[in-house]
């Protein structure tokens, strides 16, 4: 049964002693103080290492949160944190399941693999006693986080974890001797969660890996980047490459599930993928497969909520999807159901933040509509959001979060001006006001 460690240490008392095979030592926490500055042996999350895109989420995240953790996100505690997410969506549990998981993981760990026992036999992210498995198990991240999901599951049964407050479950599975601590957590758990969820999983891409949506557009024949910056902001055009006369416009996911956005867009009915390999560069084209002529051009997003991107189309009026598999591998098509007819080709986004892919499109030229997902290929009803959007349709894209508030943001160009706009996301499917961000826009899309 997991503890918080009971111990007092201070940094110039402290000796660490040497683990073979484990990474160096990193910083830990101070309990019962809850500080995150003494030093515990630890082993790595992630065995690839740490990604470009843990330090840029990491910096991002730092001056957002706002209890223990503020400042103190690490490259290599975001990939703690990118495994404990990853795990949970895999499982296909949704982004509260996460945020238990992550507030549990700070309390105890301060997001650290933590590979010597501090307390008593207590090892792990989870600091998760003997009793619960082998060394071996309590060191692996997917493994851990599995067995702490499968205990608040067995404690809240039929889903009531859903329900409850994340430092109750917290406390349920962990039966701390503080706490209380748990639930001054949850928000900033929530944030980590938001940022590592939807993350190359939904149409708006992130190439250079730096967790802010970025722009792209083929209309020219040339594929171009504009990496975003953050606040709506976005670096200059980046000409990747040409070639792409005849393609229908790209859709941005992860279809290899590598964590490197990829593209997927069809030319004479045949599906190409491009793996992506980070800082807007990418592998050589992969035919996936033919029999794509009727189709609309596919969109990318996480439609049952396994963390693997999938795509979708419109064919007749008919709403396909076709489940991701890795390695560029995708399901038979999933006939979702009719109606699409007086609709533009969909987007999709996280819009009302319930960590379930969405679909957004235009009806007649004018009202944007909104179905929201609910995992397993399955959406609620149409939510008519807004009407004005007769000048925008044709250009409708989903950008991603361009602002770094957590929040998926859109995107459109005025047909008559061409000024590209953005409208970031507020949640619960709102936006806010449209930010012109400049014209000379329509040749590329």
């Amino acid at each position: 049964m997991s503890k918080n460690f009971t111990r007092r240490v201070t940094t110039a008392a402290l000796t660490v002693f040497a683990i073979t095979a484990l990474s160096p030592v990193a910083q830990a926490e101070e309990e019962p103080a809850g500080l995150v500055t003494a030093a515990y042996a630890t082993a790595p999350c992630d065995r690839s290492g740490t990604t470009s895109g843990d330090a840029a989420l990491a910096t991002q995240l730092n001056g957002t949160l706002t209890a223990k953790m503020r400042g103190y996100l690490t490259a290599y505690r975001m990939s703690c944190a990118r495994m404990v997410v990853d795990a949970v969506r895999d499982r296909g549990l949704s982004q509260r399941a996460a945020a238990i998981a992550i507030a549990t993981v700070i309390v105890e760990t301060s997001l650290q693999n933590i590979s010597e026992e501090v307390d008593h036999d207590s090892l792990g992210l989870f600091q998760q006693r003997a009793s619960w498995g082998s060394a071996t198990n309590r060191l692996n991240p997917v493994w851990a986080t599995n067995a702490f999901l499968d205990k608040m599951v067995r404690v809240y049964p039929n889903g009531s974890w859903s329900s409850a407050p994340i430092g109750e479950v917290c406390q349920a599975v962990q039966v701390s001797a503080y706490p209380d601590r748990y639930q001054t957590e949850a928000g900033d758990a929530q944030k980590i969660v938001s940022a590592l969820w939807q993350r190359s999983t939904t149409d708006g891409g992130d190439f250079d890996g730096n967790g802010v949506g970025d722009i792209y557009a083929t209309g020219t024949g040339t594929l171009t980047i504009w990496n975003g910056k953050g606040s709506n902001n976005f670096g200059t055009a980046d000409p990747v490459g040409g070639g792409w006369e005849g393609f229908t416009r790209p859709a941005a996911g992860d279809f290899n599930k590598d964590g490197k956005t990829d593209l997927a867009a069809v030319k004479n009915g045949t599906l190409y993928v491009w793996n992506g390999k980070g800082g807007n560069k990418f592998g050589a084209a992969d035919a996936v497969g033919s029999g794509w002529e009727p189709f609309t051009a596919p969109v990318a997003g996480d439609f049952n909520n396994d963390g693997i991107s999938d795509l979708s189309a419109v064919k007749d009026g008919t709403l396909y999807i076709w489940n991701g598999k890795g390695n560029n591998h995708f399901t038979p098509a999933d006939t979702i159901g009719g109606g699409w007819e007086p609709f533009t080709a969909p987007i999709a986004g996280d819009f009302n933040d319930d960590g379930k892919t969405d679909l957004a499109a235009v009806r007649d030229g004018n009202t944007l509509y909104i179905w929201n997902g609910k995992g397993s290929n399955k959406f609620g009803a149409a939510d008519a959001v807004g009407s004005g959007w007769g000048d925008y349709h044709a250009t409708l894209m989903s950008l991603g979060d361009v602002n770094k508030d957590g929040h998926s943001d859109i995107g459109a160009i005025n047909k008559t001006s061409g000024t590209l706009y953005l409208w970031n996301g507020k949640g619960g499917n709102k936006f806010g006001p449209a930010d012109a961000l400049g014209g000379g826009w329509l040749p590329h899309f």
